[in-house]
């Protein structure tokens, strides 16, 4: 398992060694999608029920690894495509030197790298540096402008994760302490290997272990976005350069709540699962609601897609809450179908930025005449989001609110509908906008390779784009369809094998 390591590792150094930025952007092309086909065939083996095991157990892959690892490797390989027209873009709009390309692209596979440790470790403490790494690296991606704005961000993001991640921290130490004394499989005692403390969840002490959970859930709800400790998350997706925001709602916020999940699953053994399930469910409301709610009032595209994450973490912990067949299958599709509608609308976005200098969502209207393709997936990006039919969200919320009716959980049905409504007129003010109407220059900014003039003209011609980012954008919007019709049967049985972690069955 040490090549998920070597591979990004060895594509950030060829980019901080390389004097070219295109040595930069076709390294970290190539490191991304060997890592993507080696994640698919480790990802095979898990759906088969293969459990592996590196380095003394430290780390460990088992179906949601696997299914988790194959989210941030997919992820990886659209950025990667797409950072080569966004990052030329803003080489020739003078925001970024060459050298600044180079060290982008350096972070970028770091930031790749170290979210690929998250759902490889098996010992806790691994688990929790791996998540205070991402921020570290991510952090410097967010203010690489290094404009007031984007450090400001950047450092909002750091101080409020990294107090967030000691709370997570100070549960692991907690869980330590609860597990001291009581031997694990292999007669480690004390061990913080997950597997180790699931073996021997029914011997740890309930009351330190609601507690440990309480202090996880507030450390790692905070880097998962979820409500009320979420402040960080609308400034850092917004500053950060549109592939970087894509990865941080896509996947960094699901690699987070991972850790959550972990630590749920021991929680479910030694606490009964009531309690878990009160905690994740308030966590969800709360999120969906207040995310819903500041939807309405923003006006920067990027802030608004920020917010829809919020409540899209809310969805997951909710579903997550409710536990049993439905609840507990939404949550996990749901991370797969969140993870590939965000970063479709983030590219979107940014290709509409690089036609509008302003990021207000009233500076640009009629985008869809200008760019047929992107507006098309704008579209169907706004409607996934929003949970409509036949797009792949739709399929998750509804199998969400299945298991709403199954535990009859009217008055959350009832709140979600509500915010559901909220969302869906919040995306469509916003972003119907921008893609209706007649084309009008507003804050557009001239380009050289543009065809923009300064009477206002379009043509759709204006925006000349790198075609295979048009092809990935495309494959994304595709998926958002097949995905709503059909479930392959690979990733089906991943999301099964790995429901057994939390509903009591025997996964290593």
């Amino acid at each position: 398992m040490l090549f998920f390591v070597l591979v990004p590792l060895m594509a950030a150094l060829v980019c901080l060694a390389g004097k070219s930025p295109r040595v930069s952007e076709y390294a970290t092309l190539a490191g991304s999608v060997i890592g993507a086909g080696w994640v698919l065939r480790l990802a095979a083996g898990a759906a088969g029920g293969t459990i592996y095991f590196s380095r003394g157990n430290t780390f460990y892959c088992d179906s949601l690894s696997a299914y988790i690892l194959l989210v941030i490797s997919l992820l990886a390989v659209a950025a990667s495509v797409y950072s080569i027209e966004y990052m030329r873009q803003e080489h020739r709009a003078g925001t970024v030197t060459e050298a600044g390309m180079r060290y982008y692209y350096f972070l970028l596979n770091l930031f790749v790298l170290t979210m690929m440790l998250v759902p490889l470790a098996n010992n806790l403490a691994v688990l929790w540096m791996s998540v205070e790494a991402t921020t570290l690296v991510s952090a410097l991606l967010v203010g690489i402008y290094r404009k007031k704005q984007s450090i400001e961000a950047a450092w909002k993001y750091i101080m409020l994760c990294t107090v967030g991640i000691t709370f997570a921290l100070l549960g692991t130490f907690i869980i330590y302490y609860a597990g001291a004394g009581i031997v694990g499989a292999k007669g480690e005692a004390g061990s913080l290997n997950w597997t180790d403390l699931m073996l021997s969840a029914r011997l740890l002490n309930p009351a330190t272990m609601r507690l440990a959970f309480i202090f996880v859930v507030v450390g790692y709800g905070t880097k998962a976005g979820l409500a009320p400790v979420h402040n960080w998350l609308p400034d850092a997706h917004s500053e950060a350069p549109t592939p970087v925001s894509a990865l941080l709602s896509g996947i960094l916020l699901n690699c987070a709540f991972y850790g959550v999940m972990r630590f749920a699953a021991i929680v479910r053994v030694s606490c009964g699962p009531a309690f878990v399930q009160d905690i994740m469910i308030a966590f969800g409301v709360a999120s969906v609601v207040i995310a819903s709610l500041f939807m309405l009032i923003q006006m920067s595209a990027k802030r608004l897609l920020a917010y829809s994450s919020i409540e899209h973490m809310g969805i997951i912990s909710l579903s997550f809450g409710l536990g049993g067949i439905y609840g507990l299958y939404a949550a996990l599709l749901h991370i797969l179908n969140h993870a590939i509608v965000k970063p479709l609308m983030f590219f979107v976005t940014g290709r509409i930025h690089s036609v509008s200098h302003g990021a207000k969502l009233d500076s640009v209207s009629g985008f869809l005449k200008m760019s047929p393709l992107t507006g098309v997936l704008g579209f169907a990006g706004i409607a996934a989001l929003a949970g409509v039919p036949p797009f792949n969200v739709f399929l998750s919320e509804f199998l969400m609110l299945k298991g709403m009716a199954a535990g009859s959980h009217w008055y959350i049905m009832a709140v979600f509908l509500i915010a559901s409504g909220l969302v869906f007129f919040s995306l469509l003010r916003g972003f119907g906008g921008m893609l209706l109407g007649k084309p009008r220059l507003g804050q557009h900014r001239a380009e050289s390779d543009t065809e923009l003039t300064h009477t206002g003209k379009t043509s759709p011609e204006m925006v000349r784009t790198w075609w295979p980012a048009s092809v990935m954008m495309a494959l994304l919007g595709a998926s958002l369809l097949f995905l709503g019709l059909n479930i392959p049967g690979g990733i089906d049985r991943l999301i099964t094998r790995s429901m057994g972690l939390f509903m009591g069955g025997r996964v290593f």
